[in-house]
């Protein structure tokens, strides 16, 4: 749900300022499967009916395509293609994406939290926990280098609403040991969780687990992840 990776494609929509509609899905249903071949979420859907999926490319894709955050600053939230920052924009991303989410996150969530569908493999998740820290570190000097606030230096872009993410993911499974006490990143959540798009996304994923856990309580095993429509 709005608890994971389609959390950042809400979060950017919120950023935008767009009119959208959050469409509860389960991944690998056929509604899904009909815009997205791999069955995953989150999915933009466009009203002529254009689809888009995975959270980085549809991140990029609004970015490009609306360009400015709505928020005070007014900043763009993907630097224009073909400039040094939109180098350091995609690198970053990658980074965020390829290693401290796929190789890192994700092996948990696969092999330990779902480990009854993918099968419980420990080895792979403590590896995982070390290469999620060592990417970490890596992510933690580039804020330092660039004297911040943000990964790209002054401005907040949409590599920032990915690593909010992953943070608050590591935290959630206690992989938050050894960055729980840096005072840069304390700075960093701070400044990235006042912003007013975020709080307003935190609220949709609060309500959609408010609604989770009654539909629990009730019996009713209704449990679904999302997309997104413009």
């Amino acid at each position: 749900g709005a608890s994971f990776r389609t959390f950042r494609v809400l979060w950017m929509l919120e950023e935008l300022g767009m009119p959208y509609k959050h469409v509860p899905a389960m991944p690998q249903s056929e509604e899904v499967r009909k815009v997205n071949p791999l069955g995953k979420v989150p999915v933009l859907v466009e009203d002529d009916g254009f689809a888009l999926y995975e959270s980085g490319a549809i991140m990029t894709y609004l970015g490009d395509q609306y360009n400015f955050s709505k928020e005070e600053d007014l900043s763009a939230l993907v630097p224009p293609a073909g400039t040094r920052e939109r180098g350091l924009y995609d690198q970053t991303l990658s980074v965020l994406l390829t290693e401290l989410d796929a190789q890192g996150l994700w092996i948990h969530r696969k092999h330990e939290a779902l480990g009854h569908f993918f099968t419980y493999i420990p080895e792979a998740v403590s590896h995982a926990r070390k290469y999620f820290h060592k990417t970490n570190r890596t992510l933690i000097q580039q804020l330092k280098d660039k004297e911040g606030p943000f990964l790209l230096g002054s401005n907040f872009t949409a590599v920032d609403i990915v690593y909010v993410h992953c943070l608050d993911w590591s935290k959630m499974i206690g992989w938050n040991d050894k960055w729980k006490d840096d005072p840069t990143l304390s700075d960093y959540l701070n400044i990235c969780k006042s912003r007013p798009a975020y709080l307003r996304t935190k609220e949709i994923r609060d309500e959609e687990q408010h609604q989770r856990q009654h539909l629990k309580e009730s019996g009713t095993n209704d449990t679904k992840d999302s997309s997104s429509k413009l």
